[in-house]
């Protein structure tokens, strides 16, 4: 391989939340850029960020090891070497999905509707702390956006300084401190960008620097933006409607940042102290991943001008250990053992390591120190071949352990190891370096599907605090970074009031009564109710059904578990037929294995039972996705899966009727029953005129992780069927790229064909239309709302059209919501620091300046914090007014069927998200290599024009039409 293959490769990085879920964005670009906020907070509405519906690929240029400029290492299959380039990643190249209205009708966008009033006023009215801090800035501030490379003078000639492998921030901080008489007070966001106050336009164009007998060089461009306070202020009030100051935030954040970078770790708005000690012990000793507590900091612009936010951050990193280390800890054996050769056995399982596909590793054996991205493993150091070319044209083959014991005097310990082949943008080509060279980097967050349930739990457990213990910690990191001592700031003359959190006014909403059987009501009581003493309101009979217990293959069932699985299995049906369900109390039983789950489900349903009850032996989610696949996609039969170990901890006659309380209630609604309803009417009482409306209400949402063609995007859209809103259909569908390259779609490119299928069910069974439809979607990024509004709006109309023909259209209101953000509320009766209540909402003070917006806590508080959901209207054609919403929203959040409590948002879009999550288990087998090593396509790029919709490919997911039109996601 060419010097260009052994020393360089290319590079990418993959944008990617939470969705309700965890936030989609890079974990390892630390240090760089503005944090992906929650809500308007976001990115500016430019015609860029609203044509950015998948998060943008970056791409970073690395640099060559440094090298002997006679010899020249090839590889006779290697790609041709892609020369350094000045600039070559200013600016970065984006993949993007451009709007489907053509720029020549951007004028006749959806516009996002504004606030139809000036906030609700219904409920009592209270005061909460929230963890925003009040930011004083001068009416007169200017802040002046200036263009800047930096760059490393290589080969004769300047190139960009690359992130990876240099320390741009260090550089340029060492040429301000040099040029502090000759430059005014500046700072530097770590990327393409220097900031002042003072005009730069008749300071020099070029500062050099030498380094480490490195020579740098810092060139400041042009003027590329210029924003003020003033600009703000006119947004705030509502005099401004087309320009956010998102810019001003951007470069405020920036700024914050300046005196913390020598000590913390930033990504993003996340900061990590990097001397602390991080947690290794119990479930996360000997596995790679540690725990380090930091926290959270970001600026938003709000009703009373900027805020500072603070929350405190626990994460979960890869540990920074040699990759020797690091892949016998997932193998679970020493991989040095026998002189480091690999069995057949262990290069399957490597090759189906996840987290090689995420983590970058660095190399320290040569004078800088490189960052790879890892595509899968290549022969053993002692095999690969190397191809040394000199000055002559002449040609030498030696293998890698020979080239690094000539070139660098490295003398390998276990060259019968296979070595990575590893990447980054200095080529197109890969290295292939020995596993002993190479060391995790550090400071890169662990996805938390790559953490065992301990760990989650335990990571859960050192996030969630009480409301005295986070709100006093917050107020601890808000006093030691004491900003008003700050040389930044006070150059700016801007002031954090961090005196005290911010007061704002919420109130507190009257919950729905919930009605059962023979119009029984039951009080909801700080968020949940009693089923007690009631019956389901429309109970099914259940007249043949199984139970099967599932083996996980490790251990058979004890004497204790048959015990407990008796006394479950004797008080099912009594329990059920105490809420009107009729079941058949005789049943058969089986035990099977695996592999036996599909036959099993086949005979339940030829045998004509109605469902299977299927106990899960142990931790198999294995067999938990084959019970569904075959039962859903493939027979057509409802099923319901309990885990034994749940039903073990049920351990007094209560806690075991609550937990059978709780399966009759999924039993009865996946089986076409309706277990409570609520009256919406109340709500509506100030409007005569909606006596005869019909409404459906719609839960959409899109789970992904970073969308490939092995790894589609599943886009799922919920809908209700019922006048009373308690059943719901769906329909799935996966989307993916038409190459093999990687994306984040937010955008359900299908929503048009299953709302319409929806809509069809809909009149079908009620033989009437609904006249007016309610979205919440969730898991959309605010950089995301334009797009969403163009698309998903839009795509609803035209499937009323092709559904209603000359009828009356229906009005639709769009709803996005946001379960994961870092705004807190604490309650304070003047002596205890308590959780807020159920149905407290909050539209004043924090909120966005002009647009309809709130937050919402509808649940009751369990552990820790509550964290409400945030709720942001896109579309308004209902023409609710904020008391309105708000009161339908909270009452929605208590028609979910799973439970007697209020959840955190409305069940359509729970049930959404259940769906999109367990319609994964539908998909083919997953894609085979077609070689035995592991190979990524991370570093797959798309250089081509930005995309449209058109270039991502979906198919609706199929379920047996047997139980289509069922609840069976509950």
């Amino acid at each position: 391989m060419s010097a260009a293959s052994y020393h360089n490769a290319s590079f990418s990085t993959n944008g990617g939340g939470d969705r309700g879920r965890k936030p989609r964005y890079d974990t390892r670009n630390k240090d760089i850029g503005p944090p992906p906020h929650h809500y308007y907070q976001r990115r500016p509405l430019s015609p860029v960020s609203v044509g950015d519906v998948c998060n943008r690929i970056s791409k970073v240029s690395f640099d060559n090891y440094p090298r002997k400029a006679s010899t020249r290492i090839r590889n006779r299959s290697a790609e041709p070497h892609q020369s350094d380039k000045p600039y070559d990643n200013r600016p970065p190249s984006v993949s993007a999905i451009r709007s489907v209205v053509p720029d020549r009708l951007k004028q006749d966008q959806l516009p996002i509707c504004s606030r139809p009033d000036s906030g609700g006023t219904k409920g009592h009215n209270i005061t909460l702390y929230t963890n925003h801090f009040k930011c004083n800035l001068p009416d007169n501030l200017a802040i002046n956006q200036y263009t800047v490379h930096v760059n490393v003078f290589k080969r004769g000639k300047w190139c960009n300084a690359n992130k990876r492998q240099h320390n741009r921030f260090e550089i340029v901080q060492k040429i301000l401190h040099r040029e502090a008489d000759n430059l005014p007070f500046v700072w530097f966001d770590d990327g393409n960008f220097l900031y002042s106050r003072e005009l730069l336009l008749d300071k020099a164009k070029t500062y050099e620097i030498a380094i480490k007998n490195q020579l740098y060089q810092l060139a400041i461009k042009d003027m590329s933006d210029r924003v003020t306070v003033a600009d703000m202020w006119q947004y705030v009030q509502s005099k401004t409607p087309y320009k956010r100051p998102q810019d001003l935030i951007r470069m405020l954040e920036t700024l914050l940042k300046q005196t913390i970078r020598s000590r913390m770790v930033c990504i993003r708005n996340q900061f990590f102290e990097k001397n602390q000690t991080l947690y290794d012990s119990g479930p996360f000793q000997n596995s790679g991943f540690a725990l380090a507590q930091g926290f959270y900091q970001a600026m938003f612009v709000t009703q009373i001008g900027p805020t500072l936010t603070i929350d405190t951050k626990c994460s979960c990193f890869y540990r920074n250990i040699d990759m020797i280390h690091f892949i016998s800890i997932y193998l679970g054996r020493d991989i040095t053992i026998n002189g480091g050769t690999m069995s057949h056995d262990d290069k399957h399982v490597l090759s189906r390591m996840k987290c090689l596909d995420i983590i970058t590793v660095e190399t320290r054996h040569t004078n800088n120190k490189m960052v790879y991205n890892i595509r899968g493993f290549g022969e053993n150091a002692d095999s690969h071949p190397v191809t040394l070319d000199g000055p002559d044209g002449d040609s030498r083959k030696m293998s890698v352990t020979q080239f690094l014991a000539e070139k660098y005097q490295i003398r390998l310990k276990y060259p019968r190891l296979p070595t990575l082949e590893c990447v980054n943008k200095g080529a197109q080509n890969s290295s292939f370096i020995p596993i002993e060279l190479c060391f995790v980097e550090e400071w890169q967050i662990v996805d938390r599907s790559l953490m065992t349930t301990e760990q989650n739990a335990e990571k859960s457990k050192r996030s969630i605090l009480l409301p005295k213990i986070r709100c006093n910690k917050t107020m601890t990191i808000a006093n030691e970074r004491n900003f008003n001592n700050d040389p930044y700031l006070k150059h700016l003359s801007m002031v954090i009031d961090t005196n005290k959190m911010l007061q704002v006014k919420a109130r507190v909403l009257d919950p729905p009564n919930i009605v059962y059987r023979n119009n029984r009501i039951v009080s909801v009581t700080i968020g949940k109710w009693l089923m007690k003493g009631n019956q389901l309101q429309q109970a099914t009979r259940v007249h043949k059904w199984e139970m099967i217990l599932v083996k996980d293959g490790k251990r058979e069932p004890g004497h204790m578990d048959m015990q407990k699985l008796d006394e479950f299995c004797n008080m099912l049906p009594e329990t059920t037929r105490r809420y009107g369900i009729q079941m058949n109390p005789h049943f058969d039983t089986k035990i099977i294995s695996h592999h036996e789950i599909r036959q099993c489900v086949h005979d339940l349903h030829a045998s004509g039972a109605e469902f299977g009850l299927f106990i899960l032996i142990g931790d198999c989610p294995e067999s938990y996705q084959t019970i569904k696949r075959c039962a859903l996609q493939e027979f057509g039969i409802i099923t319901l899966c309990c885990d034994l170990g749940s039903i073990r901890k049920q351990n007094n006659p209560g806690k075991l009727n609550a937990y059978i309380e709780n399966v009759a209630q999924k039993i009865n609604a996946r089986l076409g029953g309706i277990n409570s309803t609520i009256s919406f009417k109340k709500i509506f009482l100030d409007q005569p005129k909606s006596d005869g409306d019909v409404f459906m209400f719609i839960g959409a949402d899109v789970s992904h992780v970073v969308v490939s063609e092995r790894k589609p995007s599943i886009a799922a859209v919920v809908a209700s069927v019922s006048p009373t809103s308690t059943q719901y259909i769906c329909r799935s569908s996966e989307q993916r790229p038409v190459n093999d390259k990687k994306y984040s779609l937010e955008v359900i490119k299908d929503f048009q064909p299953m709302t319409r299928d929806l809509l069809h069910v809909f009149v079908q069974t009620n033989k009437q239309y609904p006249t007016k439809i309610v979205v919440y979607r969730d898991g959309v990024d605010e950089g995301h709302f334009q797009k969403i509004l163009d698309n998903e709006v839009q795509a609803l109309k035209n499937a009323c059209l092709e559904v209603y023909g000359h009828r009356p259209l229906p009005k639709i209101t769009f709803v996005i919501i946001k379960k994961s953000h870092n705004t807190r509320f604490f309650a304070h009766d003047g002596q205890r620091i308590t959780n807020m209540v159920a149905g407290t909402v909050i539209d004043t003070t924090i909120v966005h300046p002009r647009q309809f917006d709130f937050y919402l806590n509808s649940h009751a508080g369990a552990l820790g914090t509550n964290v409400c959901s945030y709720y942001h209207v896109l579309y308004n054609e209902i023409e609710f007014t904020s008391d309105e919403l708000q009161q339908l929203t909270f009452w929605l959040c208590h028609t979910d069927v799973r439970c007697t409590k209020a959840v955190k948002c409305p069940a359509a879009a729970r049930y959404a998200h259940t769906v999109a999550y367990h319609a994964r288990y539908f998909e083919k087998e997953p894609y085979q290599t077609t070689t035995s090593q592991y190979h990524s396509n991370r570093d797959a790029t798309q250089d081509e024009d930005d995309l449209t919709l058109e270039d991502i490919k979906s198919n609706l997911i199929m379920v047996n039409k047997n139980v289509k039109n069922m609840m069976w996601f509950t």
